[in-house]
């Protein structure tokens, strides 16, 4: 072989391998564990920068820390100021409180890029001081320069050598953004968040900032606009039944359910493109607000072209979850002639949240602040890089799902078998509404069949969810509606036709027939 034939071996050779060892790096350098959030617009200065987001990644094998600050909006690239200020666990005496909003946090250690562009990069105030260079003016007394700093999308990045800040794994820290010359916002506003390198927790908390959960995959094949989604038949009996699966079902949900009632009903099993194996809708146009229930308004239309095209008289709708029960609730309240009532299956129509200006968690977020609240915060800054593996751990625990521990694998297997994007639009087209503000518009009957759980359930701190979400949040409406009946279901969860059978078949025939006898005017 030649000399240059070898050379050009050795070459390939040598390239194939940087690409195997570096491909690790580079994927791993996209991954952050998220500390903390912020409330929008609670800075000094609506002009400046406005933190929403602080997450961090440690680089182990060059000992560096990166810290991201996402923002609400871009930040101005040519002149901003960071600061990550951090306590190491150092004595009081060497310590003292940080001068912004969150006056109560003490530090040892003060990160500080306060800088503006140049031809050559970021220049100004860059590196690590302590309290005695802060009190003397000189915030980076122990390291100059020495920050990797960069502007990423809606973020500001900023990298440290561990050992310049602490030789120490674990630390307490809050970040404060600005202009150059001045504190504008701290997050969080209060107390601190932990970080303690020694314990790595991976498919927590973490965001991959490679990834954008708001798209579908260029090569996914989506469901045309003008074909209806998946639409089986089944069942002899007079009476219909439009059943609705949720996005928290499983694909077998109502099967054993249409298996003891086939003589009873006509069954028409209309499933949400997306899940449970079938091609979801294509995305809506990037920007549009998750308020606007893009897909969830898109089953409604699937749903009445069904009761048009098989001309049903005013059929039942049974439905599950998101997106089925708030379709099923609109339907009802806006075509009342179509519609005879609805069921409503082991869910909770609307998703609380507390206003995230008060620090107490007490008050509830108003419904005008719900829209931009999940489009600029939970889906811009979380959903939108969120990793599978964080999903799943912080998704709907499987004990939530059914008493049998067998049939709950099998439903949350399923369920989560859908592709990450699709779950997130339902999640925040539901966390984006709130169906029960028009339910004194309702003119048709609505029975919701309510897990009851049971107290040892409850009692548990881990399903802590369930009591507030699918109990609590009933009792509240009921006295407000006349037309709306809760039937609470022992022993059951979220599956209520499995856990239940006797008892669910039975709530639904007297509600079918009771509306029947109204329909006739007997």
């Amino acid at each position: 072989m030649s000399q240059k034939r070898q050379s050009d071996r050795i070459s390939k050779i040598l390239l194939v391998w940087l690409v195997i060892v570096s491909a690790p790096a580079i994927a791993t350098a996209q991954i952050y564990t998220v500390l903390t959030f912020d409330a929008k617009g609670d800075g000094r200065d609506p002009s400046l920068a406005d933190a929403a987001q602080l997450a961090y990644r440690y680089d182990k094998q060059q000992d560096l820390l990166w810290f991201r600050i996402a923002l609400y909006g871009v930040p101005n690239e040519n002149a901003f100021g960071v600061n990550i200020v951090i306590d190491t666990g150092a004595d009081d005496a060497t310590r003292m409180n940080w001068w912004g909003g969150n006056k109560t946090f003490k530090f040892d250690r003060l990160v500080t890029a306060w800088v503006t562009r140049g031809d050559n990069g970021y220049q100004g105030t860059v590196g690590v001081g302590d309290v005695a260079g802060v009190n003397a003016k000189h915030l980076n007394n122990l390291h100059q320069n020495n920050l990797q700093i960069r502007v990423e999308g809606d973020s500001i990045v900023i990298g440290v050598k561990r050992t310049d800040i602490t030789d120490k794994l674990k630390m307490n820290v809050i970040a404060a953004v600005g202009s150059n010359e001045q504190w504008n916002d701290d997050l969080p506003n209060a107390g601190s968040a932990a970080i303690d390198l020694s314990r790595t927790t991976p498919g927590v908390r973490e965001i991959d900032v490679g990834r954008n959960n708001l798209e579908l995959p260029k090569e996914y094949g989506t469901l045309a606009d003008h074909l209806p989604p998946l639409i089986t038949s089944k069942g002899s009996g007079k009476r219909t039944l439009i059943l609705v699966p949720g996005m928290y079902s499983g694909a077998t949900s109502f099967d054993s359910f249409i298996a003891r009632n086939q003589t009873q009903y006509k069954f028409f099993l209309v499933t949400p493109p997306g899940i449970n194996g079938t091609p979801s809708r294509l995305m809506p146009t990037p920007g549009a607000s998750f308020s606007e229930l893009t897909w969830t308004r898109r089953l409604e239309r699937d749903i009445l072209n069904l009761i048009r095209t098989e001309k049903l008289t005013k059929p039942m709708i049974v439905a599950e979850r998101q997106p089925g029960a708030q379709a099923a609730i609109e339907l009802a309240i806006e075509h009342p002639d179509q519609i005879g009532g609805v069921v409503l299956v082991g869910t909770n129509l609307v998703q609380y949240f507390f206003s995230p200006k008060d620090p107490t968690r007490k008050t509830p977020l108003a419904f005008s602040d719900r829209a931009g609240f999940v489009d600029e915060s939970w889906a811009a800054k979380w959903f939108k890089y969120v990793t599978p593996e964080t999903w799943k751990n912080g998704d709907l625990a499987k004990q939530l799902l059914s008493v049998d521990p067998a049939r709950a694998l099998t439903a949350w297997d399923e369920l989560e078998s859908a592709p990450l994007e699709i779950k997130v639009r339902y999640l925040c087209e539901f966390w984006a509404s709130d169906v029960t503000r028009d339910f004194d518009k309702l003119r048709v009957p609505v029975l919701a069949l309510v897990p009851g759980f049971d107290e040892k359930f409850l009692a548990d701190p881990a399903n802590g969810f369930a009591k507030p979400a699918f109990l609590d949040s009933w009792e509240t409406l009921v006295p407000k509606n006349p037309q709306l009946e809760l039937v609470k279901i022992p022993n059951a969860r979220m599956l209520v036709l499995d856990d239940q059978p006797k008892l669910a078949d039975d709530a639904i025939t007297m509600f079918v027939e009771l509306i029947s006898r109204v329909q006739k005017g007997q």
